[in-house]
């Protein structure tokens, strides 16, 4: 069961233009953690997460220099070489330069008919928190125009609750991960299947794994490693570690922890919950709070026995290299050596940070 989570990534495509074929419904394809999935899930749409490849970005680098951040770049080059061609529509929201730049490049060079842009502010605040409300607002409008639905405070309250129930079972293999019964890369695998496939359905899957996990005999074997990154949508990377002798403990990453890691109160007004769970969760370095981000970090590690930290950055993501001299002293303050890679969308990558990687491990074992 759960390598059938870990086809999902492969087959996201398949899988989604079938769900479309067999539902009649439309799909909707989001970047980065900031956009409120419950709304379009409300809307009874499949809000899929826009992933790269580790591919040459041959149609994508035609619009933007090599120098910037690989990662929109790979995902502009997958829609302009039709991979994404069954989306009927696509939020953006306001969180770096280059996702927002993804606006204007989808909308000038796709055929998607629907490229909204989402206002994310950059102040954490109870007027923040109100501008977004605001902004969600327009959103939910413009996603009942689309889907032609209409986006009740009861459906809305019923997709966060399906949404808690993932984060709570993915919270659950994270745990599980901590005590070896679940790998770095299978719960990567359970992160990202969520965030590509119906929530209803990720969750029947993931009790299942879940129960299947728990039958497992304990490993104990490997070097405990935090690792945080800005970007890792595969689980190449976290592969490469264990195949270096290695154990993700815990991370800090966009599609791990950060992704699921607070619930939305469905005690409150909805479109205010959302506003301030997805402002006011774990600070994105694009608010520029590193003391706020390292408490985190050190929330996540503790109690996890962590011999050593693995920061993977991609090259030109400014947002997460600006924090990494901090976190790099906070962290070795606390006796914690680290490893810092500056990533790339490519596959020769992969072989040029095996040495570095298996090096870090054999000086973690003494």
């Amino acid at each position: 069961m759960i390598e059938s989570l870990g086809r999902l990534r492969k087959d996201r495509h398949d899988e989604a233009k079938a769900w479309k074929e067999r539902m009649g419904k439309k799909v909707i394809g989001v970047f980065c953690c900031d956009v409120p999935e419950e709304l379009i899930y409300a809307a009874e749409m499949l809000p899929v997460r826009i992933l790269g490849e580790h591919e040459e970005a041959s149609e994508g680098n035609l619009h933007f220099p090599t120098n910037v951040c690989p990662y929109p770049t790979s995902c502009l080059d997958q829609a302009l070489k039709g991979r994404y061609d069954y989306l009927d529509g696509v939020i953006v929201p306001n969180v770096c330069d280059m996702v927002r730049a993804m606006h204007g490049a989808w909308k000038l060079n796709t055929d998607i008919p629907n490229v909204h842009f989402l206002e994310v502010p950059q102040r954490i605040s109870p007027h923040g928190v109100e501008f977004f409300r605001e902004n969600l607002a327009k959103l939910q409008r413009s996603l009942e125009e689309l889907s032609g639905n209409s986006i009740s405070s009861e459906s809305l309250k019923q997709a966060i609750d399906v949404y808690n129930r993932n984060r709570d079972l993915l919270h659950r293999a994270y745990e599980m991960r901590r005590k070896g019964h679940v790998s770095g890369v299978e719960l990567q695998e359970m992160v990202l299947s969520s965030m590509l496939m119906p929530k209803e359905e990720h969750n029947q899957l993931m009790d299942q794994c879940l129960e299947e996990a728990g039958q497992r005999h304990p490993a104990d074997d490997g070097v405990r490693l935090f690792v945080s990154a800005s970007m890792l949508d595969d689980t190449d990377f976290f592969q490469l570690i264990e195949d270096c002798g290695g154990r993700v403990i815990a991370d800090d990453m966009p599609t791990g922890s950060r992704y699921f890691f607070y619930s939305v109160d469905n005690e409150a007004e909805p479109l205010e919950a959302l506003a301030e769970r997805y402002l006011a969760r774990i600070p994105c370095p694009r608010k520029m709070l590193p003391q706020a981000r390292y408490q985190y970090i050190t929330e996540t590690m503790a109690g996890a026995e962590i011999q050593g930290v693995i920061i993977h950055n991609l090259k030109a993501c400014d947002c997460h290299l600006y924090e990494y001299p901090y976190l790099k002293e906070m962290l070795e303050a606390k006796g914690l050596p680290v490893l810092f890679f500056r990533g790339e969308e490519t596959e020769a990558e992969l072989e040029t940070q095996r040495d570095d990687i298996e090096a870090f491990i054999e000086v973690l074992r003494g």
